[in-house]
């Protein structure tokens, strides 16, 4: 069946930059490959002025990440310009120049708030992170910015290699005094190429049931992020953190309320899809005008180009879900339209069968 779109918003509510590829990390996990810096990156001009034309789009927020964002020098120019604008203003980081001199910069920068990449207890994490010593510095990352006030999350990617031991990093979250934990699953993209780490769709549930856990004890704001779900009884739960159970999946909303900009300028509806998924550069057309090209972004925005195919065709819920994140779809099956990822569909496709 067609997917039929509405409307899409007439400004971006969210922006994810990747202000620069460079990294001090090589992750075995990295859906971008992030090392070397692009050659032909935004330099500090180009970068002010999309960060002035973000503000002036109208854009909500923006997350500033990399690669790894505090690597590249001018990223505190950025971050001010943005929030000058009146922009709130993100970072995700690996943590591992995160201390609490860069946290006291970040907070003089106008940065509401900076996320952690975590993956894991030590000895996973460094491994997954290539980087031995990496899970303590991203630890005492989070202690660094609560120590200045500054609000700070955790980013974790779940795998094989980490599935297990979840509960034993959620308890060590609490005691680094983290106020949030968005877990999200790696993908086969990037550096990522190894399928035996990515957790099959049948091993959702035992996801699922960990995170209802962690948000019923009430402790930490904990979700799944838009590559986890969908359309289980679980969802409003699943993806509002704790409290009010006030959100529910509604379909990729890439070039409908979310942009994203690679290191060297590239238009995508989402950072995390691939190259396939580019629009234009800002060096041939400014921001403003690739978002209001009604012709952009067509996968979602131009009735007809998703078509929704399988299982996801004839689900109930094809006309709200529309297959789910976009990103996972495709780094799944290489196409968009039919996303094995669900867990309504593995409750239809195998009804009372336990978590493995």
């Amino acid at each position: 069946m067609d997917q039929p779109v509405g409307r899409f918003e007439r400004r971006p509510l969210t922006c994810v930059w990747e202000i620069t590829l460079g990294c001090n990390a090589r992750c075995l996990c990295c859906g971008s490959a992030a090392g070397a810096p692009r050659p032909d990156e935004l330099d500090s001009h180009e970068a002010l002025c999309l960060a002035r034309d973000l503000a002036l789009l109208g854009c909500e927020r923006v997350t500033l990440m990399g690669g790894e964002p505090l690597v590249r020098a001018d990223w505190p120019d950025i971050a001010r310009c943005l929030a000058t604008g009146g922009v709130v203003v993100e970072m995700v980081s690996n943590g591992l120049e995160l201390n609490q001199a860069t946290a006291i910069e970040i907070v003089a920068a106008g940065v509401h708030s900076v996320s952690v990449s975590i993956d894991g207890t030590e000895p996973t994490h460094d491994k997954l992170r290539n980087s031995a010593g990496a899970f303590r510095r991203a630890m005492a990352a989070v202690r660094a910015a609560r120590a200045v006030g500054l609000p700070v999350g955790v980013v974790t990617q779940v795998n094989r290699a980490n599935l297990g031991e979840l509960d034993a990093l959620y308890r060590a979250l609490l005691d680094a005094g983290a106020l949030g934990w968005q877990l999200q699953l790696s993908e086969a993209m990037g550096r990522c190429t190894d399928r035996e780490l990515l957790l099959s769709p049948r091993e959702l549930p035992r996801l699922e049931r960990f995170i209802l856990d962690v948000v019923a004890e009430g402790r930490l704001w904990t979700y799944g992020a838009d590559n986890i779900g969908y359309m289980s009884p679980n969802e409003p739960v699943l993806r509002s953190g704790k409290g009010a159970a006030d959100r529910c999946w509604r379909g990729c909303q890439a070039g409908l309320g979310v942009l994203g900009i690679t290191s060297n300028g590239t238009v995508r509806g989402c950072l995390a899809l691939p190259a396939a998924f580019d629009e234009v550069n800002i060096r041939q057309r400014s921001v403003r005008e690739i978002w209001a090209d009604e012709r952009a972004f067509a996968y979602n925005r131009v009735p007809g180009t998703k078509v929704l195919r399988g299982a996801c065709g004839r689900c109930p819920f094809a006309r709200v879900c529309a297959a789910g994140c976009s990103s996972l779809c495709f780094a799944a099956t290489g196409t968009l339209g039919d996303n094995p990822y669900c867990l309504f569909r593995l409750s239809r496709e195998h009804p009372g069968a336990p978590a493995p």
